[in-house]
């Protein structure tokens, strides 16, 4: 064992306030690492046996298991269908075009009638009509009914 002079110092000022009792500051702690649960810590090692199990399985106790191939035939009906849809492509494929009647293509350019114009003017007019030139007129209403014989 060494001897008491060997021991390390301790800062004066550190030991007299352990000597004196110093007050301390009540801290609240906080706990930060979790610790798992323990069902985590089950899961873990069935997970981590699963893992080995792995690792180690001895791939002689296998047995080879002969692999049967099974072709799938055509039905009658899609047979059939398939044949339509052959013709179909050769007949567009192969299709004379000699056999098309000529054609010319006409464009028509409809020209917009007078009351189309018309209108399409009177909406440009009113839009830019100005309102400063009119005059405030005040309407006088009368309600003198008049009674003439007709002969």
């Amino acid at each position: 064992m060494a001897a008491v002079t060997e021991l390390p110092k301790m800062n004066q000022e550190l030991a007299g306030a352990v000597r004196e009792g110093l007050e301390l500051k009540k801290v609240e702690t906080n706990e930060k690492n979790i610790l798992p649960t323990k069902e985590d810590v089950e899961v873990e090692k069935q997970h981590v046996e699963r893992i080995h199990e792995i690792e180690s399985f001895d791939s002689t106790k296998l047995h080879s298991t002969p692999v049967k191939e099974k072709v799938v035939l055509p039905s009658a009906e899609d047979i059939k269908q398939e044949k339509q849809h052959q013709e179909l492509t050769d007949g567009i494929q192969n299709f004379p075009s000699e056999n098309l009647k000529k054609t010319e293509t006409t464009e028509k350019n409809v020209l917009p009638s007078p009351t189309d114009i018309a209108r399409e003017k009177t909406l440009q007019m009113a839009a830019s009509f100005d309102k400063s030139a009119l005059h405030h007129v005040e309407t006088v209403v009368t309600n003198d009914v008049r009674v003439t014989d007709a002969q």
